[in-house]
């Protein structure tokens, strides 16, 4: 496997070419846009496990070897099954210092967009300071009216999880002659997102991502379109620790066509293929009376997926649907379990009004599992948005399998019950307000392998497959935020996100835990340059 650092070089220097042939077409058909921020934060996070004396493991300095402590001294009732490492820090005290510049440059037919973030971050209860980076690039180019090529480059380095993900979803380039706007605050639960989303279960825990995305569309029709996509993720943890992240590389092409039959009838399909290689994992199976039993086995997997759906329109304002999908996986471990989920949904979109929207779906669920008999269930999904003069609420419930294979520690398959809502509201021009709650119930399906320690009883035999293994997590939360804006460049934001996480991973509640956070941002930004 060619080394991330290459990757990324590579990565970074064809977006480098790219963008200088871009730009040394005439400075008149240009228009070039320099913008300039700076912010400060204090964030402030309380966590607190339900059961901090569970046995832990740490990496033997002989062997590297991940092996139990304190095993013998439990009792055999008291004796957790499985324990996952995770960092038991729960407390956190940030301060972060953080310059942004954004180079925005649009041509006739290109649009070229340029980010860098580094963060100076400051733990004020280790007294440590690390520096941050956050890197992003936006290529966009259209060889003729209809067709049009892509190029988008993400690079982040850090411990948060939550962090990467606001800058991921931030505007980077306003429009014309308005001030650049902070990145928005984290409310609640994460918005749903790819597989590769990063869980927050471990902690702070410093890592580094980089996601390259190449993509071309060609437009043959009014509502009519063909594309086609390559994506290229890495996850590294920087540190090493025991317990962090398992890395993986991540290459993912997809085919996706839209194509409207006639006025009344549109269809679309989706086809995907996706290869993860991933580092060898640190399993340990652990019998008291033998101390450890290592298992070691590769965790690279394919995966594929593939999605049919047609449209009826029936009015402007009322659209009926059908949708079959399929998602596959298939493990290069023989302790996982391949599986193959099949969803078939019918459902509707309706514009109640011009404010008011509703969507409902739902069908048969099909499960395959690998030396399993076929498991029948259902998917469904309910959403309603509202949009009033100065805001917007939604409220949504989704039931439905997934696959998280890349969310750092391959949970793999779920069963996934998720339900929330959020409301914007915009309390005067300057000041605006977000409330979420969500709360979301996973029935997973295998074990997760990131750094994951096995106890069993001596009597017991180890366990030949982890698909033997399921357990639940249901996680609730609630967040609130205000961003005040003031002096037209200055914007001041605070947030407070209370979250519970459950998990009956381990027999005593090791792995559960509730957590407080909370951050206040002063952010200042303006235009430098425009030519």
């Amino acid at each position: 496997m060619m080394k991330t650092q290459d990757w990324s070089k590579i990565a970074v220097f064809v977006g480098v070419g790219i963008l200088l042939a871009m730009t040394a077409e005439t400075v008149r058909a240009r228009q070039n846009i320099v913008i300039g921020e700076v912010s400060v934060r204090y964030d402030h996070q309380d966590r607190t496990y339900d059961n901090n004396g569970s046995a832990v493991a740490v990496a033997d300095a002989s062997s590297g070897d991940v092996v139990a402590q304190g095993v013998g001294n439990a009792t055999a009732g008291n004796r957790p099954r499985i324990l996952v490492l995770e960092n038991r820090t729960g407390d956190r005290r940030d301060y972060l210092l953080s310059p942004r510049l954004t180079f925005s440059s649009t041509g006739i037919s290109d649009v070229v967009e340029f980010t860098y973030s580094p963060a100076v971050h400051y733990d004020h209860l280790d007294e440590t300071t690390d520096l941050n980076h956050d890197f992003g690039l936006r290529l966009e180019k259209n060889l003729t009216r209809n067709w049009l090529v892509t190029l988008n480059n993400h690079f982040f380095l850090g411990e948060d999880p939550l962090r990467d993900e606001e800058l991921r979803t931030a505007d980077s380039a306003p429009a014309a002659g308005e001030p650049a706007a902070p990145p928005a605050p984290a409310v609640g639960s994460p918005p749903a997102e790819p597989d590769q989303t990063l869980t927050e279960r471990f902690g702070r825990r410093r890592y580094w991502t980089n996601t390259m995305d190449a993509g071309s569309e060609y437009t043959y029709g009014e509502d009519r379109l063909v594309s086609i996509g390559y994506t290229f993720d890495v996850l590294r943890n920087d540190d090493g620790d025991v317990g962090g992240y398992t890395d993986y590389d991540r290459h993912a092409g997809d085919l996706q066509l839209h194509h409207r039959l006639n006025r009344k009838w549109s269809a679309e399909g989706e086809a995907g293929y996706t290869r993860g290689l991933f580092d060898q994992p640190n399993v340990a199976i652990v019998v008291p009376s033998e101390q450890q039993v290592a298992v070691v086995d590769s965790e690279d997997l394919k995966e594929y997926n593939f999605r049919l759906r047609g449209t009826y329109d029936t009015t402007s304002h009322y659209h009926l649907f059908t949708e079959y999908s399929y998602l596959g996986t298939d493990y290069d471990s023989s302790l996982r379990q391949d599986s193959d989920i099949h969803n078939l949904a019918l459902g509707f979109n309706y514009d109640v009004s011009q404010r008011l929207h509703v969507t409902m779906s739902g069908g048969p669920t099909w499960v395959v599992r690998e030396n399993r008999p076929t498991e029948t269930d259902y998917n469904a999904y309910g959403g309603v948005t509202w949009d009033f003069l100065h805001g917007t609420a939604t409220i949504f419930a989704d039931k439905s399998y997934a696959q998280d294979n890349f969310d750092g520690r391959g949970s793999g398959l779920t069963d996934s019950w998720d339900t929330g809502a959020t409301l914007d509201y915009q309390l005067t021009r300057d000041l605006t307000a977000a409330l979420s709650a969500n709360y979301n119930h996973d029935q997973r399906q295998q074990l997760p392998l990131s750094q994951t320690v096995i106890l069993v009883d001596q009597d017991q035999p180890a366990p030949t497959e982890l698909g033997q293994f399921e357990y639940t997590e249901k996680d609730y939360d609630a967040g609130a935020s205000l961003t005040y804006t003031f002096l037209r460049w200055y914007t001041v934001t605070g947030g407070y996100r209370y979250y519970n996480h459950d998990s009956d991973l381990s027999a005593n509640g090791a792995d559960s835990y509730h957590e407080h956070r909370a951050y206040i941002e002063l952010a200042v930004s303006k235009e430098l340059f425009r030519w």
